[in-house]
């Protein structure tokens, strides 16, 4: 499948940032890693508070977090649907990914690469409206599974 322009203005600065973040990870091991995931969770984190903030939203519960995550994933290029269930949020990503179509052209590790960067920057967005989340990923592109599915339990 050919990427759209639209598409490809955020596949193009993943697969430069990815390509840095593999490099020192190849010269430089884990702890080049350990360094690019916080850097990612820390990126997520800026961008939750700063969404948090835009939208006039003080609350931390499941509602504040379905809020946030609808605003991001289109911010971060992403395709999916945020749903609230009970204390629970659920993110369906079925459709566009930017960093699936990054790890594709770098034919990056894409297991390390959603672990290290696209987790890091969701769990870092998700930590800016609670940090008390816990979440879990149901389903995931890298591991062969055909969407994202990811759970994300906000205390009460």
């Amino acid at each position: 499948m050919e990427l759209s322009e639209e598409q490809m203005k955020f596949v193009e600065p993943l697969t430069m940032t990815l390509g840095l973040m593999l490099a020192n990870y190849k010269k430089f091991g884990d702890e080049a890693l350990k360094v690019a995931s916080d850097y990612f969770y820390n990126v997520g984190k800026s961008t939750g508070k700063s969404a948090k903030q835009k939208m006039g939203i003080t609350g931390s519960d499941a509602h504040a977090l379905a809020a946030v995550l609808n605003a991001l994933l289109p911010a971060y290029g992403t395709e999916g649907t945020v749903k609230v269930e009970g204390n629970k949020v659920i993110i369906d990503a079925a459709g566009f990914c930017p960093m699936m179509e990054a790890v594709k052209i770098l034919n990056a590790p894409w297991e390390t690469v959603c672990r290290n960067c696209s987790w890091r920057i969701m769990e870092g967005a998700e930590a800016a409206v609670n940090p008390n989340i816990k979440r879990e990923m149901l389903e995931y592109r890298a591991r062969g599974d055909k969407r994202c599915i990811e759970v994300v339990t906000v205390p009460k």
